[in-house]
């Protein structure tokens, strides 16, 4: 047996929203509510439209303020730098440059739109992940927060930071929204074509295509599960991934006493092609903390063990998050349901917790018993015999990126998972191969150099028909040699008992 879990401390995080800067009597009272039902840690959200409303003028002291008042009730933080800004559309649905920081263009776009920007919460909307200027803008201020809030409190006050880029607070594509159709991504899928194939006629005789440029190639719609939408995912892929680790950068240069962490949705089901998260491993490798959030449905102990098997070994902690109470009034889980969710996720080594959307004071007295349940199991007490990973030989369940991406069904492999575990009574190792992000067309510049010969179905279809006439031609000469030999024997043999008989 070999243990997965990091040596990080476990934590049961109460998430402070804060987008718009909370009041700070409304503040100091949720914080003393949180702090007497078990919960060990806050994650506040520091919104980027908030801090830097002039060019290059940040004021980080309404976050200073609320972070010390959560330290005087004897809790970390956990912050969230949360990288949106606000965007203004008309009545005509042209949006204007009211935002002092981004110009409206370095924003996401929608599909088959020039002029509308997909607006979100709080009126605020993406910036593009592939836009030079609007990462520059990104970058420019994390690195700011990082340096101030590491020279203001001492190492350790706060445990993680990380920066988020969606209405729901992780470092992804938004889900609930269509890809980014901006003329900043377009740019880099035809950088990414033209660096994946020599010419148009190798990518067209891999896609069945006539384009004449890769220009021309379009950007699909998240329908699209043939190669051109494996080629879209994978630039979005890199363009991702090379934000986060832009940030990573910062942060590890700039305040090397905070730990980075990034959030991602569910990295197994069906939306995960829009958050683009099926090879979170490859996106999360600069990352100290990884933080997942499951639906109130979903097989916990399956979902973390996923994680778990995808980490194992890199020393990363990772956690889950426990979704508002509203799940529970419209039906979709219990409170009881809620605990399970908790106490699955810490037997199957999460080291954090975050518990989201629970600000409203009444729920929260409601079912407050909940976290304090959790929290004493897991925190206050012994911490009970922790499920590790079976070792690397023992029975795996095998889990394919690329068929996730073509079919957005992970049910199978849950079934598998279940049996194998007696549902997740014991923790189950799943051997996940991410064929997606690293898939190769034949006729790409990696493709050729992979399969010198490149051959077409028909072709291969021949050559298997010559190997079996070949084949079957070895084993009659074989048979043949085998009896010539037979024969040779008996003639041995009758010859020298001629011979004594004479």
């Amino acid at each position: 047996m070999v243990q997965s879990l990091s040596a990080a401390k476990r934590r049961l995080a109460f998430v402070i929203w804060n987008f718009e800067i909370t009041e700070w009597e409304p503040f100091t009272a949720l914080v003393d509510r949180v702090s007497k039902q078990g919960f060990s840690t806050v994650r506040l959200h520091l919104s980027w439209f908030n801090a830097e409303t002039t060019p290059g003028v940040y004021d980080f002291a309404p976050y200073d303020k609320q972070i010390e008042y959560i330290r005087s009730r004897g809790m970390d933080v956990i912050l969230t730098v949360d990288l949106q800004r606000k965007v203004h559309i008309g009545e005509d649905g042209i949006p204007t440059a009211l935002d002092a920081v981004i110009d409206t263009d370095e924003f996401q776009y929608a599909y088959g739109a020039d002029t509308h920007v997909p607006e979100t919460h709080y009126g605020t909307a993406m910036v593009s992940y592939a836009s030079p200027r609007g990462t520059e803008c990104m970058v420019r201020f994390y690195t700011a927060a990082m340096k101030h809030f590491s020279e203001v409190f001492a190492p350790g006050v706060i445990a993680y930071a990380y920066p988020t880029f969606t209405p729901y607070c992780e470092t992804e594509y938004w889900c609930a929204g269509a890809y980014d159709y901006s003329v900043h991504m377009k740019r880099a899928f035809e950088d990414f074509l033209a660096n994946a194939y020599e010419t148009p006629d190798e990518l067209n005789l891999d896609l069945g295509t006539e384009y004449r440029t890769f220009a021309e190639v379009p950007m699909p719609d998240d329908s699209d599960r043939g190669p051109l939408g494996v080629l879209f995912y994978q630039c979005r892929h890199r363009v991702l991934k090379a934000l986060i680790e832009r940030l990573a950068a910062a942060q590890k240069t700039t305040a090397p006493s905070i730990p980075y962490a990034v959030q991602f949705g569910c990295v197994w089901d069906g939306a995960s092609v829009r958050r683009c998260t099926y090879g979170f491993a490859d996106l999360s490798a600069c990352a100290d903390l990884v933080v997942v959030d499951d639906a109130p449905g979903f097989d916990h102990a399956f979902s973390m063990d996923y994680v778990a098997s995808v980490l194992d070994g890199s020393g990363k902690a990772f956690g889950n998050e426990i979704d508002g109470y509203y799940m529970i009034a419209d039906g979709v889980t219990t409170a009881e349901g809620y605990v399970e969710q908790g106490l699955t996720s810490y037997r199957h080594n999460a080291s954090v917790q975050y518990v989201a959307n629970w600000m409203v004071d009444e729920p929260l007295s409601n079912y407050g018993y909940i976290f304090s349940t959790v929290a004493q199991e897991y925190l206050e007490n012994d911490r009970p015999e922790l499920a590790a990973l079976p070792s690397a030989d023992a029975e795996q369940i095998p889990v394919s990126c690329l068929k996730l991406f073509e079919t957005g069904d992970a049910g199978d492999y849950q079934d598998d998972y279940r049996h194998i575990t007696d549902c997740g009574e014991r923790s189950g190792r799943i051997c996940v191969t991410d064929d997606l992000t690293t898939k190769v067309y034949p006729h790409s510049i990696a493709g050729k150099n992979f399969r010198v010969d490149v051959i077409t179905p028909a072709e291969q279809e021949k050559e298997e028909a010559k190997k079996t006439v070949k084949d079957t031609a070895m084993a009659v000469a074989a048979l043949g040699a085998a009896a010539a030999l037979v024969a040779l024997g008996v003639a041995v043999k009758a010859f020298l008992s001629d011979r004594d008989d004479k």
